[in-house]
């Protein structure tokens, strides 16, 4: 019994990784080298247990040319939640997007989260710099398994 909740378990996360992409996008079309300007933040998990905003830390967080399923760039967040990403100038609007699974108090939740439509400007930078400022709060939801068959 135990042995097929967990090939049902790996089934749904490799379905989840290739349907909304959540493992790290690759970058199309995108020079490596290109001039980029950056995107920093704090990205918070809003927690269903208690409703309080922590810091998510080391989640990824991916960055989408906007309206697009175009992927520019991704990076982790540091423990305290903060991050850096830098994305192609001339990228006029961007879409960043955070999703995750996390076990709470015996309990599995999707968190997701994302900040749509930003335009980092066109100013050179990179981080450390004076980076165009977005932060990110995720909501979370009960993960509630779904078994196929009897």
């Amino acid at each position: 019994m135990k042995r097929k909740a967990c090939l049902v378990w790996v089934a749904v996360c490799a379905f989840l990784v290739s349907a909304w992409g959540c493992g790290a996008p690759q970058p199309r079309g995108v020079p490596a080298d290109s001039v980029k300007t950056c995107i920093q933040g704090k990205v918070w998990m809003k927690s269903p247990i208690d409703g309080k905003q922590v810091p998510y830390g080391g989640v990824i967080v991916n960055a989408w040319r906007h309206g697009k399923d175009l992927a520019l760039a991704e990076t982790r967040t540091q423990s305290d939640g903060s991050y850096c990403v830098e994305v192609p100038l001339g990228e006029s609007h961007v879409d960043l997007r955070v999703w995750g699974m996390e076990r709470l108090q015996g309990q599995s939740y999707i968190c997701e989260g994302s900040a749509q439509n930003i335009d980092p400007g066109q100013a050179q930078k990179k981080c450390g710099e004076d980076c165009f400022e977005a932060n990110i709060v995720t909501e979370c939801q009960r993960w509630v398994e779904r078994r196929i068959g009897g």
